[in-house]
Formats: C-alpha cells, structure tokens, sequence
C-alpha cells in the first residue's frame, strides 16, 4: 500500500494494488464455491484476531487484501445466508472493542458493504474496518461544519424510529434514495464513548434498519461516522452515480426524506 495525493485537490488516494487479487473484485457476482468466513474453513483466513462464543458467533480477522495495514473483517455470523438482521449477541460490542484497539490511528473507518452492488466481495455478512494514516476529507468537511453548532443535538424530523438513546431518521437533505442516520441523542464524539445500554439500543435499531433497507433493495452500505456528535450512515444501493455526481460531487435526490421513512417505518 502507498498513499498518493490528487495532483490537484491534494486529497489522499490509497494505492493496494493485490486487492486486484480479491474475489470478485471487478464485478463478478458469483458465490464462492467455498466461502472463507464460513464454520470449518477458519484455516482460509489469516490468524483470527478476536473470537466471541464457543462455537463462535463473531470472528475478527486481519484483513487478507488490506488497503492499509492493520485492516479488519468483523465476520458477524457463522451463518452463510444470514442478514445482519439475523444475527445474534451484541456485535456492535465487538465494533466497540475493536475501534478502541486502533485509537492511535488518525482516523477509524467502520463500514459495512452489503451485496455485490454495494462493493462486497464475499456474500457472507460482515463489516470491515480499516484505520486510516490520515482524516478523510468528508470528515474534514464534516468537522468544519460541527465548528458552530451541533447540527445532530436538535430533535430531526422524518424520524423512523426513536429510543431513549439513540433516533433513526432520514435526514432532510438527503443526497441518496432512503438514505438514514442514526444518531445518539447525547452528544458524543464516537461509538468508544457510549455506556452499555447505549451500545445495545444501537445494536437494535442497526438490525431493524439492515432489515427495513433489505426490505428496499438487496444491497446497502453503512458507515459509522466519528464526527464531533458521531452517527451512522445508512443507505440502500437503488441507483447508480452519473457524471454529474462524479464529476462535481453534488447528487440529485429522487425520493423525499418524508417519503424515504413513511416506507422504512413499515
């Protein structure tokens, strides 16, 4: 791995060239004949790096095509055709851990790609993270906007579904069809600094938005932001980004928020 720059903009631009060698890396939708993250074949994996039951229902391993060292994959079940709806134990516990084992790095990023459509390789549910040498731009961007005031800490509206701790709604300028967030109602700065019932009220509404999002489509991503009030960003994968979303970083919205989380709701 090596990090380059944008000749011009200057942000940061990660180059493994073996994640070439991933399965399915250049589209190809196929199941594997033999899936590596399944029960019996922990030998296909590197060393595992934490394991939760016996027979174990969580497994973290290093990820075997890093796009930086240190990369992870939380294999969240042993069950091959299992959504993460379906999963059992608190495994936002293990995200927790796990981020607290690379707090050094500059910046933590934990994101889930759910189907081919939203970048998986491997059809086996997990999550991944991977921590970064540098802060994303997003997250500069993000950062700049929290320099006031809190955008997270007033009551949203389109809300889906709300616990003590935590509301899941569709944010008002949303930038893709369905998508969510879901943000503590205290504001905290990432997933390390919840208290257990915090952690497990997430854990909840994570499973109900993977099943309402799966409801929608068969594939999604979610990335766990860590902004000064961290949330975490949801979304099915309905359409597909244009020139005008490539070429100038502003998307065109096709699905009212309102709408987006009438439908969720359901």
């Amino acid at each position: 791995m090596t990090l380059r720059r944008n000749a011009i903009t200057g942000d940061p631009v990660l180059f493994a060239p073996e994640r070439a060698e991933r399965p399915h890396a250049f589209a190809d939708s196929k199941d594997d004949a033999r899936c590596p993250f399944c029960p019996g074949h922990e030998s296909d994996t590197p060393p595992e790096l934490l394991r939760v039951g016996e027979p174990w229902r969580v497994r973290v391993v290093p990820n075997k095509y890093p796009p930086v060292p240190g990369a992870e994959v939380i294999i969240e079940s042993p069950d091959h055709h299992a959504g993460f709806h379906d999963v059992t134990g608190n495994v936002v516990n293990v995200y927790a851990e796990r981020l607290r084992a690379h707090r050094d790095a500059k910046y933590v990023a934990l994101f889930k790609n759910e189907g081919a459509r939203a970048g998986s390789s491997i059809a086996h549910v997990h999550s991944q993270l991977v921590p970064l040498p540098f802060v994303p731009p997003r997250v500069e961007r993000e950062l700049a906007g929290f320099a006031q005031e809190c955008p997270l800490c007033a009551a949203p509206g389109n809300v889906i579904e709300e616990m003590s701790a935590f509301t899941w709604f569709a944010p008002h300028g949303s930038s893709m069809p369905y998508q969510q967030w879901i943000a503590p109602k205290r504001h905290l700065g990432s997933l390390l600094e919840t208290n257990d019932g915090e952690k497990a009220q997430l854990d909840v509404l994570l499973r109900a938005a993977s099943a309402a999002t799966r409801a929608i489509g068969d594939a999604y991503n979610w990335v766990f932001m860590n902004t000064p009030h961290f949330y975490v960003e949801l979304f099915p994968r309905l359409t597909t980004l244009g020139g005008l979303e490539l070429g100038t970083g502003t998307f065109v919205e096709i699905i009212d928020p309102a709408v987006a989380a009438a439908r969720l709701r359901r």
